[in-house]
């Protein structure tokens, strides 16, 4: 794999602003005002890039993922020839904003990113992905790690619907000094073990 790469500054005025609408929706979203040493962004133009940035094969849905403070993201311009997936630009903004997101959720919690339901949950629901992706009738998976992308969002905006987002903020919040296991804090805060049957309950009330 290749160790060296050449960066350098964008001049694309669209992604700053993309960038700065993003980072202050996460800012109200999560509470916090950002100011300083905000994350970083850096565009990869194709896969080979990706496998050698990630030191492995990826797949090709993977078109963005976070390194401490910089972002990496597939250049739009690049999906139909480095992706499996259709390209939108509202789906790219939620693209963006999912990957900061996990910025955000790192500086809340001292950098914890498990559980990964949690993890990708949050970011999900931050970016309004999980309102615009299609919702499954049961969760059945994401608390044993499957089908995360496609659970844990709604799980956590069934818990926002239900409780207030600011208990989901909350909850991260305690989660950074909490010495004990994530099930533990859980339990506490909601007065219930952390289980499917929590979940699906939402669903049906």
């Amino acid at each position: 794999m290749n160790n060296i790469f050449n960066i350098k500054i964008s001049e694309d005025r669209e992604l700053e602003k993309i960038y700065e609408e993003a980072m202050g929706e996460l800012n109200d979203f999560f509470n916090i005002k950002w100011a300083i040493d905000r994350p970083k962004i850096c565009i990869v133009d194709d896969r080979k890039t990706i496998n050698a940035l990630k030191d492995r094969e990826t797949p090709n849905w993977l078109v963005g993922w976070p390194t401490g403070r910089v972002v990496y993201v597939l250049n739009k311009n690049s999906f139909s020839t480095e992706s499996n997936l259709n390209y939108s630009e509202n789906d790219y903004k939620m693209l963006i904003k999912h990957e900061l997101a996990h910025s955000f959720f790192k500086n809340m919690t001292g950098g914890k990113t498990q559980p990964d339901w949690l993890w990708e949950g949050a970011s999900i629901l931050a970016s309004g992905q999980a309102e615009a992706w299609e919702k499954p009738l049961e969760l059945r998976s994401f608390l044993d790690d499957k089908d995360v992308y496609k659970e844990a969002g709604y799980a956590l905006l069934l818990i926002s619907n239900k409780y207030g987002k600011d208990k989901i903020i909350h909850l991260l919040k305690k989660y950074k000094t909490y010495q004990g296991e994530f099930t533990e804090l859980f339990q506490e805060e909601f007065g219930v073990p952390l289980n499917y049957d929590f979940f699906n309950n939402l669903i049906q009330n």
